[in-house]
């Protein structure tokens, strides 16, 4: 193929974009560096390691230590998805801990809960810029459990208790300790287990014993004694918690009443701007992929030589486009309950298969590649009893008239690894330098990889592989639109088109499930039990929140690509090795799941 002058616009735009956002949010989130954010990895039972982050602001000195919250956060979460809490307690001149979830981020998996909660607290303990006789723990969803072992472990430490959505509401409620209980308005896990708001409170007044229905966000007790107690409602749900803003300044003030004045007043708060920041940083990782991928291709020789050349474009219109998608759509959407249900429970897979959250999309994912493979099969079957049989470019897998080359699959791997290996890179560094992560809620969490996680991606690495490639055979070759001669349109028209199709089911039942439920307390997913699971939940759908996001730029770097080079291999491994390292780094490995 004829070489083409590189131009370096879009990579030195990738990476300023990059940089920029990165150094903005750690800015914010430092409390324009006051706070030093600074991960811990200590020692925990049998040889295994505890991870946390720990938020350190400037008035926590060793002559004049702090109080500290620890943060445990709820299932299938690392210590980073509550950031915001932690950013806004260290703003306080409180240290913030944010612990990686019992096998997951940086935590091994442990057997026990208690060797869990033993090793976090005791490291946070012998911290000397810590006030150890001034320590909350916030228990976030299950880490409510974590929470509360702690309060019963550790009397003589800790002095405030902040229940945030607690599934069971008041489940091994620990007494003589002060209390807030941060409620979600629409909770879908309360409602199954407590009933509606009118059962809520009512609980929360027999509970506490009082003469009369509890009051929302008004103080009882005394902070002296340990009896302080404290009902809040906020209007969230329960998956949206970490961005509850009023949940984050209730607990805020509920702590102002229990601990020592720290001199410090935090304002208004700032997390949002930390957000968006984030939201430009992922924005930035994903134009570095393919700015840096684009760069190989184009300038190396080897990498070159995978490009093919430009087939016909036999670009759908009309009535066999609306066809085309609405089959996309419509396989999809029908396989998901049952199909990742059915994964999300398979426990014969768990030695390979570590992650029964992720699990449950993986396995619908790939139930749904499958059923495109034998689609094309079927269609590649009839062209060649017809006596038309398919050639590779109708495929994707070279161009018009020429053969498949298996150089140009391998090569593609390489270039595939080298990109993403170079952009994992540039994660860690951010992390080992800042202490943060790319995160964003529950729906983004790149993060710098685990040793303990390496080989554990491998098997849903593969899967997505098998995934990606039934996706480019049908986004960048059936579902091609025509070509209008204005390449820079049709790339972008093409790249919506199959963002849209790629994201659009699991996008669609969270707004169903979530969306409609956030308005009016009703989900049309009901809970029910995990096999094997330890809890309750909407299935793999609980677990789903980053899927849109996963399959979105997978779908739109993958038409990127394929429209670069046309030849889908590239784009088909970078998006199957990022996809599959995303959602590994950010999945609980299975038994942590059942014993928290």
């Amino acid at each position: 193929m004829e070489k083409k002058k590189w131009s370096p616009r879009f990579l030195i735009l990738a990476v300023a974009v990059l940089v920029i956002s990165t150094f903005a949010a750690w800015f914010v989130a430092s409390n324009y560096g006051k706070t030093e954010i600074k991960r811990y990895t200590v020692p925990a039972e049998d040889g295994m390691k505890m991870s946390y982050i720990a938020w350190v602001p400037e008035n926590a000195t060793n002559e004049e230590p702090a109080p500290a919250v620890v943060i445990f956060p709820g299932r299938s979460s690392n210590g980073h998805q509550l950031d915001n809490w932690a950013m806004e307690y260290a703003r306080n001149g409180y240290v913030g801990i944010t612990v990686d979830w019992n096998g997951n981020g940086e935590t091994d998996l442990m057997t026990t809960q208690e060797d869990y909660v033993q090793a976090v607290m005791d490291s946070v303990l012998s911290m000397p810029f810590v006030d150890a006789e001034n320590i909350a723990v916030l228990g976030n969803s299950a880490g409510n459990a974590a929470a509360t072992a702690a309060c019963t472990m550790y009397p003589d430490n800790v002095v405030a208790y902040i229940d945030d959505v607690h599934p069971q509401l008041f489940a091994e409620l620990p007494e003589n300790v002060n209390t807030i209980i941060i409620e979600a308005a629409h909770d879908q896990y309360v409602t199954h287990f407590v009933g509606d708001q009118d059962a809520v409170f009512e609980a929360v007044t027999e509970k506490w014993g009082l003469d009369e229905p509890v009051e929302e966000g008004k103080l009882y007790g005394s902070a002296e004694d340990g009896t302080l107690r404290q009902f809040v409602v906020t209007n969230t749900i329960h998956q949206t918690s970490s961005l509850d803003s009023a949940g984050i300044k209730a607990s805020a003030e509920f702590l102002n009443e229990v601990f020592p004045d720290t001199g410090v007043s935090a304002g208004g708060s700032i997390f949002w701007i930390y957000q968006f920041f984030q939201l430009i940083g992922y924005a930035g990782i994903i134009m570095f992929v393919l700015a840096f991928g684009i760069t190989l291709y184009e300038n190396i020789p080897y990498f070159r030589a995978i490009g093919n050349e430009v087939t016909e474009n036999k670009g759908l219109r009309g009535g066999a486009l609306v066809r085309n998608v609405i089959v996309a759509l419509a396989i999809p959407l029908i396989t998901f309950f049952p199909v990742s249900w059915l994964f999300h429970n398979a426990e014969f897979l768990n030695p390979v298969f570590r992650s029964r959250n992720l699990r449950g999309i993986i396995g619908w994912l790939v139930t749904n590649a499958v059923i495109t493979l034998i689609m094309v099969g079927y269609k590649a079957m009839k062209a060649k009893k017809s006596g038309k049989p398919m050639t590779p470019a109708e495929f994707g897998f070279a161009g018009d008239g020429e053969k498949f080359q298996w150089y140009k699959v391998g090569r593609a791997f390489v270039l595939a690894l080298i990109t993403v290996l170079t952009t994992y890179a540039w994660v860690a560094v951010v992390e080992d330098v800042s202490g943060l992560n790319y995160q964003i809620w529950n729906v983004l969490n790149i993060s710098r990889i685990p040793a303990n996680r390496i080989f554990a991606a491998i098997p849903f690495v593969c899967c997505t592989v098998i995934i990606m490639l039934a996706g480019n055979i049908g986004m960048n070759t059936s579902r091609r639109l025509a070509d209008t001669g204005r390449p820079k349109r049709d790339m972008a028209v093409q790249v919506i088109l199959n963002v849209f199709v790629s994201a659009g089911v699991v996008t669609g039942l969270l707004l169903a499930q979530y969306g409609i439920g956030q308005l009016t307390s009703v989900y049309i997913m009901p809970q029910f039990e995990n096999l094997g699971g330890g809890g309750t939940s909407s299935g793999a759908l609980d677990f789903a929140f980053g899927f849109p996001l996963i399959m979105g730029f997978s779908g739109g770097m993958s038409t990127y690509f394929f429209r670069k080079t046309n030849n889908i291999w590239i784009g088909m491994f970078i998006s199957a090795i990022l996809g599959g390292l995303v959602g590994v780094i950010g999945a609980t490995f299975i038994t942590g799941h059942a014993v928290m």
